[in-house]
């Protein structure tokens, strides 16, 4: 009975161990980091500090601005969403600040970011609602409502 017990330890110790070396791999294996053109071609917009007021706080549409970090494995899953909305919104605009970016410094401290992904709608300038962590295109729709 004994070496049962010991058998099924070993076994679920491998199992985890191969279930963290998946996860490891599929969060961080494959380059999944939205790169410039890519974002551009499906009308995602780079926010910095510099374009900040004129491509959200003076914009004309509202504004789903996402912030993120390359080494944040949820704003990773966020990638699909914001390209959906981008691609099928023309009414909205979709933006992102890149939190480790240098250029971005300003915009980070001034909204007290402090968690990626974080997610601001802005309309007419001002801040409408604002989630923390991973959310679906259809709840970013309702709050644009």
């Amino acid at each position: 009975m004994e070496k049962k017990k010991i058998k099924l330890i070993i076994e679920i110790t491998l199992f985890i161990i191969a279930l963290i070396a998946i996860t490891f791999i599929y969060y961080f294996g494959s380059n999944q980091e939205l790169k410039e053109e890519d974002k551009t071609e499906v009308g995602i917009i780079n926010v910095t500090d510099e374009n900040f007021e004129k491509e959200v706080l003076s914009s004309d549409k509202p504004v789903v601005l996402e912030f993120y970090s390359n080494m944040c494995p949820p704003c990773l899953t966020m990638i699909p969403t914001m390209i959906n909305l981008a691609k099928n919104n023309k009414n909205i605009k979709v933006a992102t600040v890149n939190n480790s970016d240098t250029n971005t410094k300003e915009i980070v401290e001034k909204y007290e970011i402090t968690a990626t992904p974080t997610i601001i709608i802005f309309e007419n300038g001002e801040i409408k609602n604002t989630f923390v962590g991973v959310i679906s295109e259809d709840n970013i729709l309702k709050a644009l409502k």
